[in-house]
């Protein structure tokens, strides 16, 4: 187990300014940024091309980058992840799949989900753009119905919430909020939209789950899982990773075609690698990244997945009590131990509390944070332009949150 004072050492910005915006992004540690360098300096070649020893090395890097990142984020297999630069990737990649049908040795292949007329989306008023956007549209482009599901006052999504029937064929949502910092109850949820259908799909966005606690894809129950890898498991931006169910990663279309995904091609078809998580590394992946997300995975577990999730929930205690005690603070979200706290101050628009924090040298996030239905159903999008996030790891310490306590009393 890694210690506080360890991880500070690996984050240099930790002794430059209280960083409290590791909801949008995360530093990464010198041991992540060692092993890029590394690559450019010692092994710079592609992957799965070259037959000369450092190519092969370089293969070998990337797979078992592959092989940790799948496992320790998510407990899932290799052949069941896929990488990307991002949760938006991921997503674009699952609406891209559930619109065209998978097209390899020249036949199209059978739907993952064959739409009908009065076929339904269903997704929520709480989701970032990037886990609501790609469904609309495709609601659209398919002449689906599409709904969406409103939280409970303090911003919590329950099972008995999403209205689910045969029409229901795919539903997304995020397991915890980036916006208000609420922790769903995901396992729940999903066993009910199951029960109610058990041929519906289910999509989850983790951007703010893995790297911050522990996840298990297969006790959680869903099909697909996207996630970002410069949040939570502090790796570099431009990684992320897709968990897709092995029975529906195997009738997935590429969105992108290109070198390295296929087994043969000809001038009248194609056929697609044979690993089918490797079916989406079409060109020249970002190897020294993706490399990076592997070791990264290797760093928070050294830490402690579950080390990290408690401690997040620690500074989150103590920072809502304190805004608890302050008149004029709104606080959104559930009452629940989070490493996320979103607030207002009245009077003030909550980019200018951002920037008078800044001038203290905390650091947070100010505005709608790409959730703008959200923040029109709470009344604040007009009224202050969003909310100030603050948003923990495990890093932070006792003392930084005090700080930004008395950062805060000053502002009233």
């Amino acid at each position: 187990m890694k210690t506080v004072e360890e991880v500070r050492n690996d984050i240099p910005l930790t002794k430059k300014c209280i960083y409290a915006d590791n909801g949008a992004t995360t530093p990464v540690p010198v041991p992540v940024i060692n092993v890029m360098n590394e690559y450019f300096l010692e092994y710079c070649t592609n992957v799965e091309r070259g037959t000369y020893s450092i190519a092969r090395y370089a293969s070998e890097k990337w797979n078992e980058a592959r092989r940790n990142t799948s496992k320790i984020l998510l407990n899932c297999e290799p052949e069941e992840f896929i990488f990307t630069k991002n949760l938006t990737e991921a997503a674009n990649m699952v609406a891209y799949a559930l619109e065209h049908p998978l097209l390899n040795d020249g036949k199209e292949q059978k739907p993952i989900v064959e739409w009908g007329k009065g076929d339904r989306i269903v997704s929520t008023i709480m989701e970032h753009h990037s886990n609501f956007m790609m469904w609309l549209r495709l609601a659209k482009h398919l002449n689906l119905g599409f709904s969406f599901v409103k939280p409970t006052n303090d911003c919590s999504l329950l099972p008995e919430l999403f209205d689910i029937d045969e029409s229901t064929k795919f539903v997304a949502f995020q397991h915890v909020s980036n916006a208000v910092g609420t922790i769903h109850s995901v396992r729940e949820i999903i066993k009910t939209i199951k029960e109610k259908n058990p041929d519906c799909l289910v999509f989850v966005d983790g951007s703010q789950g893995p790297g911050h606690m522990p996840v298990d894809v297969k006790k959680m129950g869903c099909d697909f899982y996207g996630f970002s890898g410069h949040k939570g498991p502090l790796g570099p931006q431009g990684t992320g990773g897709l968990y897709v169910k092995k029975e529906l990663i195997e009738k997935m279309e590429p969105m992108l075609l290109g070198g390295g995904i296929i087994s043969d091609v000809s001038v009248n078809g194609y056929r697609l690698a044979d690993t089918y998580s490797k079916r989406f590394d079409a060109g020249t992946p970002n190897i020294p990244g993706l490399i990076g997300l592997g070791k990264a995975a290797e760093y928070v577990n050294e830490i402690g997945l579950g080390n990290i999730e408690k401690r997040e929930k620690k500074l989150g205690r103590i920072l809502l009590d304190g805004l608890s005690k302050m008149k004029d603070v709104e606080v959104y979200g559930s009452d629940d131990d989070r490493g996320t706290i979103t607030f207002n101050i009245k009077g003030w628009r909550s980019h200018d509390i951002s920037l008078a924090l800044d001038e203290k040298n905390i650091l947070t996030r100010a505005g709608h944070h790409c959730c703008i239905p959200l923040m029109k159903f709470l009344g604040i999008h007009e009224k202050y332009g969003g909310n100030v996030r603050v948003s923990f790891h495990y890093y932070n310490t006792e003392e930084e949150v005090k700080k930004i306590i008395d950062a805060i009393w000053e502002l009233l």
